[in-house]
């Protein structure tokens, strides 16, 4: 693909804060900012972390020669871009010359979620293949799930972030857990709690209790349980939740035809959406990777 389709940083990030962030936006001709409610702060926040995934990550890892963009450069650029973000702005508004770490108990919902992903896109770093995650701790499980006929896969939309498709994910709590592997569930909305265990030999301890976890995601999600769920594979994987942990990822298949209602999205198309995103104009990116940037973003870290 020539230079001329590669889509500039200015315009990738314009698109995505008008596909994922504009919709909840007041009107832009709206001359009153008013602070927005914790809930709306909130649900802004969760999609900046989709928006700065997806081009510090993502757009970078198919275009080494754009930069990276930190916290400060971030915020500037998204606020130029969509002024009407800057009611959630608070270190936009009232920045001066002090040191960033005395204002970090000041900073808005969305400001949190664009410093701490741009951590996480640091770490992921784009320009090499698969980070460094041997001590790194678990702290997700997600599950792709297959039909009895391997044909279609489970996915939801808008359950993560709105306008986008997610497969099965849980957070898990492993600073209890047992010699049997007993692994206690959170939800997303916990606060979470991590072990400082050498990776490899987490998974070899907790291998029946991370399987517990998925199990129970899907029966939570599904309603399928787990005598009718076979593994087929399973890996580990970089997790977005938070910087330097780790998902531990599984393919499952349903047994039972019944369900076959439940798993919907042909593998086929999901497939050929990965197999084509190489080479991106920015239309395709907005059309096809981002819907589906979730499931990439697994995928991606797969051995």
């Amino acid at each position: 693909m020539g230079k001329s389709q590669v889509c500039s940083t200015e315009d990738a990030v314009h698109a995505l804060l008008d596909y994922l962030v504009e919709p909840l936006l007041p009107p832009a001709e709206s001359t009153k900012q008013r602070t927005p409610s914790e809930s709306r702060q909130l649900s802004v926040a969760k999609q900046m972390r989709a928006v700065v995934l997806l081009y510090n990550y993502y757009h970078r890892k198919r275009h080494l020669q754009l930069e990276h963009l930190g916290f400060e450069q971030f915020c500037k650029l998204a606020v130029v871009l969509k002024p009407n973000l800057m009611a959630h702005m608070n270190l936009m508004k009232s920045y001066n010359d002090t040191e960033l770490a005395t204002l970090n108990k000041q900073l808005s919902p969305v400001e949190k979620e664009i410093m701490e992903v741009c951590d996480i896109s640091m770490c992921l770093d784009a320009l090499t293949d698969v980070p460094m995650m041997k001590e790194w701790p678990i702290s997700k499980v997600s599950v792709l799930l297959v039909d009895s006929r391997k044909e279609n896969c489970f996915m939801k939309f808008g359950s993560i972030t709105k306008g986008v498709w997610s497969i099965i994910e849980k957070d898990v709590n492993l600073s209890s857990h047992s010699p049997e592997g007993n692994l206690e569930a959170t939800h997303t909305n916990k606060r979470k709690r991590v072990t400082k265990r050498p990776l490899t030999d987490q998974v070899g301890d907790d291998k029946i209790g991370f399987q517990k976890v998925a199990f129970l995601a899907v029966k939570e999600t599904t309603g399928i349980s787990q005598s009718d769920l076979t593994i087929m594979e399973s890996h580990i994987v970089y997790s977005m939740s938070k910087e330097k942990t780790a998902t531990c990822f599984y393919i499952m298949q349903c047994t039972q035809p019944s369900f076959n209602h439940v798993i919907e999205m042909p593998i086929l198309d999901a497939i050929d959406r990965f197999a084509s995103s190489h080479d991106l104009i920015l239309t395709f990116f907005m059309l096809v990777v981002v819907p589906l940037y979730h499931v990439y973003l697994i995928f991606t870290y797969m051995p």
